[in-house]
């Protein structure tokens, strides 16, 4: 292989490196716009946007699509955010306090977590590639997380290696959200698709 081959476009290591870098890009405009906290909601909608985009292969200039899908999705999103975790910091203290007290109770407190948990991995997703209300979002998340449960343990199992991923190397945070979130999109895409929930955008 020579030079000109090599960085050719259309040569596929040159077309994979080109993705993992807006990839990455997009993982640290997901760690800039996420800083407030309670925009974390719309930059993992616009993340996931970006994300199925690439995979159908229909991305187009990274600042402007992140950007414009941040913006459209700043109301509904911080208002899920924010139930997220209003939910989350309850259950989890619970099960804290429960923990060494009344252990019944502690089982109950991560039940209801993992409630919580299991559609809050399809929430966002979806609300990046449909229009709907709050109430048909979590709806539909609730039935999705709990009826293809192989999918969503997946997506846990992805989740639960990003953050080991930033435990060993914490400066990764800054530019890891993106890989790991097109290895989500990958699974849900294809779930999606399967279940006609997913319209090419």
């Amino acid at each position: 292989m020579n030079i000109q081959t090599l960085f050719d476009p259309d040569n596929a290591v040159w077309s994979f490196l080109q993705k993992f870098y807006s990839l990455s890009l997009a993982g640290l405009l997901w760690f800039i716009c996420s800083l407030p906290i309670i925009t974390l909601g719309p930059a993992t909608i616009a993340l996931y946007r970006y994300s199925f985009a690439v995979l159908d292969g229909c991305e187009s200039y990274l600042f402007k699509s992140f950007f414009s899908v941040f913006a459209k999705s700043l109301r509904q999103g911080i208002a899920v955010t924010l139930q997220l975790l209003l939910a989350t910091s309850f259950l989890i203290f619970d099960a804290w306090f429960f923990l060494n007290t009344i252990p019944i109770l502690f089982f109950v407190a991560v039940a209801l977590f993992l409630l919580v948990l299991f559609p809050g991995l399809h929430l966002f997703a979806l609300m990046s590639i449909k229009a709907s209300t709050i109430k048909g979002f979590v709806s539909q998340a609730f039935y999705l997380s709990i009826r293809h449960l192989s999918t969503t343990v997946t997506l846990i199992v992805i989740t639960c290696l990003w953050f080991l991923s930033i435990y060993a190397l914490p400066i990764s945070i800054l530019f890891s959200a993106g890989p790991a979130c097109i290895l989500s999109a990958m699974f849900l895409r294809a779930l999606y698709k399967r279940i006609d929930v997913y319209k090419t955008i």
